[in-house]
């Protein structure tokens, strides 16, 4: 017999009273994708819902690393422009230095120039100082032997023995004795000087030098000082060496160098 309307609404009324009979149904009915749907659907539920909470965190994340890059990039920003001024700095700071040591440079070329100047004037008023002292002795030591009764028999003669210049008069004594009387001339005269002198006139092998020059002995030994110290004269008295000075002889030669 067919199945007709009247026949599905008894089956309803069966159904609604008999509870257990519908999943029976369903199972005969309904496939097993179709019977497992509700589930997957609350599955795919359950992922949509962790899917959107994921995706919640993943937005803050990106929030966070949007700002973290902001931070870095006005970091960056900041460094990079702490960079470039300190470099302006260094660069004008080297700029300075270069121009110092320029100036530098330029003002020791000058004091050089300036120092070389001085030396060629110190040089020219030793030169002329040494010639002033040695002259003025020359003519205190004429004038002391005249007085004193000899007689000159030549000019002064300037020797360079030793670096130094000395001054030898070739003269005669009132009994008719030929000697020499020889002298060392300084601006500055002490105890060291006078000793030195001695010590020279005693030498043999400045006396020798002294007879190759044509002054052969026997000496009459002097010194002479522009400004001699009281340790001067009593050198001059302890070695027997004569002591002139501008105002004339201070102390008299004597004891062996005299001859």
């Amino acid at each position: 017999m067919p199945f007709t309307i009247s026949d599905f609404h008894d089956l309803v009324e069966l159904l609604e009273q008999q509870p257990g009979w519908r999943a029976e149904i369903r199972r005969l009915v309904l496939t097993d994708d179709i019977l497992r749907l509700p589930k997957t659907v609350e599955e795919l539920a359950a992922a949509q819902q962790r899917t959107e909470q994921r995706l919640e965190e993943l937005a803050a994340a990106q929030q966070r690393t949007e700002q973290r890059l902001e931070e870095l990039a006005t970091t960056v920003d900041q460094f990079v422009r702490s960079t470039e001024e300190r470099f302006r700095q260094v660069e004008k700071a080297l700029a300075d230095l270069s121009a110092a040591q320029q100036r530098t440079e330029q003002r020791l070329e000058e004091l050089a120039a300036a120092q070389q100047r001085t030396s060629e004037q110190v040089t020219r008023l030793q030169n002329l100082i040494g010639v002033t002292v040695e002259e003025e002795a020359a003519a205190v030591l004429r004038v002391v032997l005249e007085e004193k009764g000899y007689r000159i028999l030549a000019e002064a003669l300037y020797l360079r023995l030793n670096g130094d210049v000395d001054v030898a008069h070739h003269v005669e004594d009132p009994q008719g004795r030929r000697l020499w009387a020889v002298m060392e001339a300084k601006t500055r005269l002490g105890w060291q000087a006078v000793e030195a002198w001695a010590n020279r006139m005693r030498s043999e092998g400045f006396r020798a030098a002294l007879r190759r020059a044509g002054v052969e002995g026997p000496f009459l030994v002097y010194v002479y000082g522009m400004r001699a110290d009281l340790s001067a004269r009593k050198a001059a008295e302890k070695f027997g060496v004569g002591l002139l000075s501008s105002q004339g002889e201070i102390v008299l030669p004597g004891g062996e160098l005299e001859v």
